[in-house]
C-alpha cells in the first residue's frame, strides 16, 4: 500500500471526500504539556501526529437522575436535573513512519467518560 494524503480520492473511488471508519475505542495518546496530542497508540502501532492538530468543543444537556427522595411541601418524590455536559474534540492526522499511509483522527472526551475515545478514521481501506 502507498501513501496517500487524507482526502486524496483512493483507488476505486470517485468521490473527492475521504470514506469515514465510525469507530469508539479507547483511545491512547501521548500529549505535549501544551496539551496537543503527539501520538496515539492504536491496534498495536503507534501513530505520530503530523500537522497542526484542530480542536474544538461542543456542550449538550445531559439528564442526570436522583434517587428518589420526598419533597416535603408536594410530598411526591423529586425528579432528576438536567446539566451540561462539554465534549471536547481533536482531529489530527497521523502516520506510523515516513513511509506508511497518513491517516486522519477524530477523538473525544467528556465528563461521562474516562478516557479519550477514537470516534472516526479516514484515510485508506481495509482496516
Amino acid at each position: 500500500m502507498t501513501a496517500q494524503p487524507v482526502g486524496a480520492p483512493r483507488q476505486g473511488h470517485t468521490n473527492e471526500e475521504p470514506a469515514w471508519h465510525v469507530l469508539d475505542e479507547p483511545a491512547f495518546v501521548r500529549f505535549l504539556p501544551s496539551g496537543t496530542p503527539l501520538a496515539l497508540r492504536w491496534r498495536g502501532s503507534i501513530w505520530q501526529v503530523i500537522g497542526e492538530p484542530v480542536s474544538w468543543s461542543s456542550s449538550s444537556s445531559w439528564w442526570e437522575p436522583r434517587t428518589p427522595a420526598l419533597d416535603s411541601s408536594l410530598g411526591s418524590p423529586v425528579g432528576g436535573q438536567g446539566s451540561l455536559v462539554t465534549t471536547r474534540f481533536w482531529r489530527f492526522q497521523a502516520q506510523t513512519g515516513p513511509a506508511s499511509p497518513v491517516l486522519e483522527f477524530d477523538m473525544s472526551t467528556d465528563p461521562r467518560w474516562k478516557d479519550w475515545r477514537l470516534r472516526r478514521v479516514a484515510g485508506v481501506d481495509g482496516f
